[in-house]
C-alpha cells in the first residue's frame, strides 16, 4: 500500500512593527476515503489542534472543510481568497490541509473524499493539484504572503501506482513551503490525538519570541525525534519582506536597554566565534543544534539559511535523479553457489556469504538470562549473511546513490568502520530497500534464531572459539579501549563470517520477549 500525504497551505504577509496584521486561516480534514483510496485516523484531530493553536495567535479561522469534495475545497478557497483580498496588503493567511495525497505523472495531488481509487483517470477527474492551488492564491490573494506546509503522504494510501511521497517543488516567490516529510517519503497517521507533525506544528504555533523560520525548524526537530528519524519534514522559503513573522508575538522587551536585548547581545557575543568555527561545516546535526541554542541572535538564521542550502541541493539530486537513475541490469547469482561460498549481488553491494542449512539447541536454563526454554531450532534451508557488519563506506555509498536520506555521524572513522548511529528504522526503511532495488534480490534483517546459527557456525560451547574468548579473537569493551575495531580485524568463525561476537551490537528482525514457550519455540 501506498503512503498518505497530508498538506498544509499557510500563507503569511509580513508587515512592518508598526503596521497590523490581519490573519486569516483555512483548514481542510480528510479522513472517510472509499474502500480503494483506505481511511484515516487523525485528518480531523489534525485540524481541530491546528485550528485551536491558529485562533490562540490571532488567526481568523474560517468554518473548516470536513470530509471534503473537489467542490467543497475549491469553493472553500474561494472564500478564504475573498477574506484575504479584504484583509489589505498586510494580511497573513495560513491554508492547511490533512488527508491523503499522491504525486502522479510529474505532478502532486490532494485527493478529495470522492476518489473511488487513486488510478491516473480518477486523479485527473476528481484530483487537486497542488500546483493549482498555489495558483489559486497567487492569482486571487496577491496582497498576501504564503505559506504552504504538506503534511499528507501517508502509507494507508490503498491501490495507488503513483510515487510514495511528493515530488519536489520549485521555489515560490512570497511562499513558504513545508512537507511534512522529504519528498519522495511518507508520513504518519499514527497518534492517539492527531498525526506526528500536527501535533507538533500545534505546540510550535503557540510559542512566543519564535520566528517563522525557527518554528518550522523546531517542528522539524520535534517530528525527526517523535519518528526515530523516520519522518523528516522540508521547508522551502520563499518569503521575501524585510521582516520575519512571529506568529505568536515578538520577544518582550521592556526598552531600548531591557534585559532581554541585553541577554541578545551576550548570546550574540558567544555564537560569533562559534559560527565562524562551523561557516564552512556541512554536519547537519551541529548545525542543527548551533541554530537551536542561538536562537533569536541572527546566527541562527545563517545556520538555517546553510540547511535549506543543503536541502535544496538533496531536493534537486532527488528530481535530477527521478530523470537519470537507472538500475543496473544486476548480475544473475549463481545458483550453484555452496556453502562457505562468497559473492556480491551488485558492484556495491555487501559481500556475502553462503551459511548451510542446519539445527542448533537455542535458549538457555539460567533463571537470569532470560533465554528460557532450551530448545531445538531447525534451519531448512542453505542462506546468505553479510560477510562483515555493514560499514560505513556500504551506508555511504547508499546516501550518495540517494537511497538512504540519513547520514550518521561517527566518532572512529569512516570507511571500514561498522556503521553506528543508525536505528532499527533507517536500516529497514532506508537502506535495506536500497539494496533491494540495486540488487533485484530481497534483502532483510536476520531473525535471533538465524543470527545465533550463523554466530555459533555448528559450536555448541559459549562462544564460537570456545568457552573463553580472548582480545585477540574479537574486540571487546576490556580489549578495545572503547571503541570498534575494522571488520575483519579478527579471524572469521566455522561459517566464514566476521565479528559476530564483540566489536558493535547488531540488530535482528525480531521483537524482544522475556522468555519464549516451548509451544512458541521454532
Amino acid at each position: 500500500m501506498l503512503p498518505r500525504f497530508l498538506i498544509a497551505v499557510c500563507v503569511f504577509l509580513f508587515a512592518g512593527s508598526a503596521l497590523a496584521q490581519k490573519r486569516v486561516a483555512l483548514l481542510v480534514g480528510n479522513q472517510d476515503y472509499k474502500r480503494g483510496v483506505g481511511k484515516l485516523v487523525n485528518p480531523l484531530n489534525d485540524i481541530r489542534i491546528v485550528g485551536d493553536a491558529l485562533r490562540k495567535v490571532g488567526f481568523d479561522v474560517l468554518e473548516p472543510v470536513k470530509n471534503g469534495t473537489r467542490i467543497d475545497i475549491l469553493d472553500a478557497l474561494q472564500r478564504y481568497t475573498d477574506k484575504l483580498k479584504d484583509a489589505g496588503p498586510n494580511a497573513i493567511g495560513f491554508v492547511y490541509y490533512s488527508g491523503h495525497g499522491i504525486a502522479s505523472k510529474g505532478a502532486n495531488y490532494l485527493i478529495p473524499v470522492e476518489v473511488e481509487r487513486p488510478s491516473s483517470r480518477q486523479l485527473r477527474a476528481y484530483g487537486l493539484k497542488q500546483g493549482d492551488v498555489l495558483a489559486i492564491l497567487r492569482k486571487d490573494a496577491s496582497n498576501a504572503a504564503h505559506y504552504v506546509v504538506i503534511d499528507a503522504c501517508r502509507n494507508e494510501l490503498k491501490g495507488a501506482r503513483g510515487s510514495k511521497g511528493f515530488l519536489p517543488v520549485n521555489q515560490q516567490s512570497g511562499t513558504l513551503i513545508a512537507f511534512a516529510t522529504a519528498p519522495g517519503q511518507t508520513t504518519s497517521d499514527i497518534g492517539d490525538q492527531s498525526g506526528p507533525y500536527a501535533k507538533a506544528l500545534a505546540a510550535e504555533i503557540v510559542k512566543p519570541g519564535v520566528n517563522d523560520l525557527n518554528m518550522f525548524h523546531s517542528v522539524r526537530v520535534a517530528v525527526s525525534e517523535a519518528t526515530d528519524g523516520d519522518q523528516v519534514p522540508w521547508t522551502l522559503d520563499g518569503i521575501q519582506r524585510e521582516e520575519r513573522p512571529f506568529f505568536a508575538g515578538k520577544p518582550q522587551q521592556k526598552g531600548p536597554f531591557s534585559d532581554a536585548l541585553a541577554t541578545r547581545f551576550k548570546r550574540m557575543k558567544e555564537a560569533a566565534p562559534e559560527w565562524k568555527q562551523l561557516a564552512n561545516t556541512t554536519d547537519r546535526k551541529k548545525l542543527q543544534d548551533f541554530a537551536k541554542r542561538y536562537s533569536g541572535t541572527g546566527y541562527d538564521s545563517l545556520a538555517l539559511a546553510k540547511l535549506a542550502a543543503m536541502d535544496r541541493k538533496i531536493i534537486d539530486q532527488v528530481s535530477e535523479g527521478r530523470q537519470l537513475r537507472r538500475r543496473d541490469k544486476p548480475p544473475a547469482r549463481d545458483k550453484s553457489l555452496q556453502p562457505g561460498q562468497t559473492f556480491r549481488d551488485c558492484s556495491i553491494c555487501p559481500e556475502m556469504v553462503v551459511v548451510p542449512s542446519g539445527s542448533f539447541a537455542m535458549g538457555s536454563k539460567n533463571v537470569e538470562l532470560n533465554e528460557r526454554p532450551v530448545r531445538k531450532v531447525n534451519i531448512a534451508n542453505s542462506f546468505a549473511v553479510g560477510k562483515y557488519e555493514v560499514t560505513f563506506a556500504e551506508w555511504d555509498a547508499c546516501v550518495a546513490d540517494r537511497g538512504c536520506f540519513h547520514e550518521p555521524g561517527d566518532e572512529w572513522g569512516r570507511g571500514r568502520q561498522p556503521v553506528t548511529n543508525v536505528t532499527p528504522l533507517m536500516i529497514t526503511k532506508q537502506f535495506l530497500p536500497w539494496l533491494s532495488w540495486r540488487s533485484g534480490k530481497t534483502y532483510r534483517l536476520l531473525t535471533e534464531a538465524e543470527w545465533e546459527y550463523a554466530a555459533r557456525a555448528n559450536s555448541t560451547t559459549k562462544y564460537a572459539f570456545g568457552n573463553t574468548i580472548l582480545g585477540s579473537q574479537a574486540q571487546f569493551s576490556e580489549t578495545g579501549q572503547g571503541k570498534p575495531a575494522l571488520v575483519g580485524s579478527f579471524e572469521p568463525n566455522a561459517f566464514g563470517l566476521y565479528d559476530m561476537h564483540g566489536n558493535v551490537w547488531e540488530w535482528v528482525q525480531d521483537c524482544y520477549k522475556d522468555n519464549v514457550s516451548p509451544s512458541a519455540a521454532p
